[in-house]
């Protein structure tokens, strides 16, 4: 629409133009070639209005906790000389986001535009697109021009509320204590000795207290903590953003508490496969290689540890690969008390 009517405008400008060429043949007075100069100046102007030559400076940004970037910069003209436009259009762009600013200009020499933030998807995202056009005098020219605006912002899969986390934490709380009380949590007694001052009264071990004739206490070594996999199995698009923000959010509670080892198996730039760092929840994609991804996910549960799977429900495990008893599962349908919350 707008591109329309400025195509309206420039044929509207340059009929009048030879309007005004055809008077000043046919009637060659002072006046006429008055006119004919004048409009011939003010289109010159107006063309030359639009071939300043931009610099892009002061650009500064921060990330927000929403995975939203603020930016500001200033729009100068690279010869210092104050702009002729009648107006500035700028827009930042990042994939289906945008935010867009307008600002006028007629003879500024420098022009600050704040952008709204704009929320980033997930993903290490190194620029942004600054799209710019200028709108000449009279608004008959324009111009556009691209810019890449250098960044460096990592944006991890959001976490979920307090709340929310709270409530993910009581519905895994069962399975974390049956793991902490199973064979794979171990304590030794490294010592029997004396009881001493202070020790605690309900320390005293009353069996070998009244074979001794004293009371005596147990020594215990620190006890092993249960080792814990949380797996996330992106095996499926369904719910593949919601599903993945809740094993992040997992992998931060359950590490405050245990030590967690984080397993992604998704598809990745290579293809198809399975990823410790953590840094890899920045590009990890649900994968369609479903034999590929039954074979990776076959061969990293085929361990002793206690597993945390998260999954959607449409991505069916390997033929023949029973969880154990102390392994979890969970789905969308099993988390869906997290959503809108």
């Amino acid at each position: 629409m707008e591109l329309n009517r400025s195509r309206f405008r420039l044929v509207w400008y340059f009929l009048f133009y030879g309007l005004v060429i055809l008077y000043t043949v046919t009637f060659s007075t002072t006046v006429a070639w008055f006119l004919f100069y004048a409009f011939t100046l003010l289109l010159l102007l107006s063309f030359l209005s639009t071939r300043h030559t931009f610099v892009i400076q002061h650009i500064n940004w921060y990330k927000t906790d929403e995975n939203r970037i603020n930016l500001s910069l200033t729009l100068t003209s690279k010869r210092k000389l104050p702009f002729f436009l009648s107006s500035i259009r700028l827009s930042l762009l990042k994939d289906n986001e945008s935010s867009t600013q307008y600002k006028s200009s007629f003879f500024s020499r420098k022009v600050p535009v704040t952008f709204d933030s704009l929320l980033l998807p997930r993903g290490l995202h190194e620029q942004l697109t600054l799209e710019f056009e200028a709108v000449s005098l009279f608004g008959i020219w324009r111009r556009r021009l691209s810019y890449q605006i250098p960044v460096n912002v990592a944006v991890y899969p959001s976490v979920l509320t307090k709340s929310n986390r709270a409530k993910l934490m009581k519905t895994i709380t069962p399975n974390l204590m049956n793991a902490m009380h199973s064979s794979l949590h171990e304590f030794y007694v490294k010592e029997i000795r004396n009881y001493q001052n202070r020790d605690a009264f309900s320390a005293i071990d009353w069996k070998t207290s009244l074979r001794r004739g004293q009371w005596m206490v147990k020594d215990y070594d620190l006890e092993e903590e249960a080792p814990i996999d949380l797996y996330f199995y992106g095996g499926s698009s369904t719910d593949f953003e919601f599903l993945l923000s809740v094993t992040y959010s997992l992998y931060i509670e359950l590490n405050e508490l245990i030590t967690a080892q984080l397993y992604l198996v998704g598809e990745f730039e290579e293809g198809p496969a399975l990823r410790q760092a953590e840094h890899n929840l920045l590009t990890i994609q649900p994968s369609t290689n479903d034999r590929a991804m039954a074979q990776i996910i076959r061969q990293s549960l085929s361990t002793d540890r206690k597993h945390i799977l998260i999954k959607a429900s449409d991505c069916k495990l390997p033929t023949g690969l029973t969880p154990a008893k102390t392994d979890s599962v969970f789905d969308e349908h099993d988390l869906h008390f997290l959503k809108g919350g």
